[in-house]
């Protein structure tokens, strides 16, 4: 695992399943930055992973979010340059508007892509069996048919911002396909 430098406290302090989540977060915005060669932001990649479900039980986490993290940037001596950027990101982490901070797209597709890859599928399903505040069981009752899960990947890929995403998400469509008939048999 990379260091997480000044975020590894916040990190150890997550559910397990976000802890899983945030690696995956790096992971997969480092796997598309790596095809046009860009580089991403490391400490802004690594804040905006960790921090934004830090608090993810509270009801419109991405407000507390976004709050607990300027606190914690602020603390650690960012830039204001830095923490708007990741106060912003996480702010606006569940609508994902178009940006052209290119870490930033990277987080806000990441996010999207972690639901397509067997962690993310696994993290989902589990969340069933948890009874998060998502009713994630009638969710996946409703697109567990092909073409409704045809329909929730082209709904995601219209959420993209970047092409090599894009891409992503057409290699994982297969896995992803097959996991859900898998865990449909295991769980229904």
């Amino acid at each position: 695992m990379a260091s997480l430098g000044k975020f590894q406290k916040e990190f150890n302090k997550l559910d397990f399943d976000l802890k899983i989540h945030s690696l995956m977060l790096i992971d997969i915005s480092k796997e598309i930055a790596a095809k046009p060669n860009k580089k991403l932001d490391k400490d802004k990649l690594i804040a905006c992973a960790i921090l934004h479900d830090s608090k993810n039980h509270d009801k419109n986490h991405e407000i507390t979010s976004a709050k607990y993290a300027k606190r914690f940037l602020e603390k650690e001596g960012f830039s204001n340059k830095f923490i708007a950027d990741v106060y912003n990101a996480i702010l606006n982490h569940e609508i994902k508007p178009k940006t052209k901070d290119f870490t930033i797209a990277c987080f806000y597709d990441a996010d999207i892509l972690c639901r397509f890859y067997a962690f993310g599928i696994l993290r989902a399903w589990n969340n069933i069996k948890i009874g998060n505040k998502k009713d994630w069981k009638k969710l996946f009752k409703k697109i567990i048919q092909k073409k409704r899960l045809d329909k929730y990947l082209q709904q995601m890929e219209k959420k993209l911002q970047l092409k090599e995403s894009k891409k992503l998400l057409f290699l994982k469509k297969e896995e992803y396909l097959l996991s859900h008939k898998l865990l449909e048999k295991i769980i229904f």
